[in-house]
């Protein structure tokens, strides 16, 4: 008789149960993956928000204790600056005065990795695809312009600008307030 009972007892999952467990993991990862990459999407947003917004201030600061004009820039994975490149955002000391980055001469204050998976980032500061900032004053004499946050993916909604002016004010404008004109 014990024979009969323990050779009814199987161990493990009936193939019925396990496609209806993997049917419900389906489905809840299906409602919650939209939810998910726009979270995502909004962390990316205002990781690179705070990020511009903190190297442009510390530009105003350094290029003020150094006494050097300071170069805050967009680059590419080169180095080199480029207002369309979200590679990363570079802040310098241009010693050979070209207007990029040059390993070896020029003196890095800080790089910041930017690479937007949601999003572009561009420099917009008329014909330069660099912000320069004065050595005497600490703003960027001459220099005004934005850094525009455009959303690629459907799940990013996050539109806005920092703007710098030539009075030396960094200021965050979400697009409700102040139209990116993304496209």
């Amino acid at each position: 008789m014990n024979q009969l009972f323990t050779r009814g007892k199987t161990q493990g999952f009936t193939l019925v149960e396990l496609m209806v467990t993997v049917l419900l993991l389906a489905i809840i990862a299906t409602i919650a993956t939209p939810f998910i990459l726009s979270q995502l999407a909004n962390m990316e947003a205002k990781r690179i928000r705070h990020t511009v917004t903190d190297i442009l201030s510390i530009a105003k600061a350094e290029s003020l204790i150094r006494r050097q004009e300071v170069i805050a820039c967009l680059s590419d994975s080169s180095g080199r600056c480029d207002k369309n490149s979200s590679r990363s955002l570079l802040l310098f000391i241009d010693s050979n005065d070209n207007h990029h980055f040059d390993n070896g001469a020029d003196i890095l204050i800080n790089r910041q990795h930017l690479d937007p998976k949601y999003a572009t980032v561009c420099l917009h500061a008329g014909r330069r695809h660099y912000i320069k900032f004065a050595s005497d004053t600490g703003k960027p004499r001459g220099h005004f312009g934005h850094i525009k946050y455009c959303p690629t993916s459907s799940y990013n909604k996050s539109k806005y600008q920092v703007s710098f002016s030539n009075l030396g004010r960094i200021t965050y404008k979400p697009n409700n307030k102040h139209p990116t004109d993304c496209h």
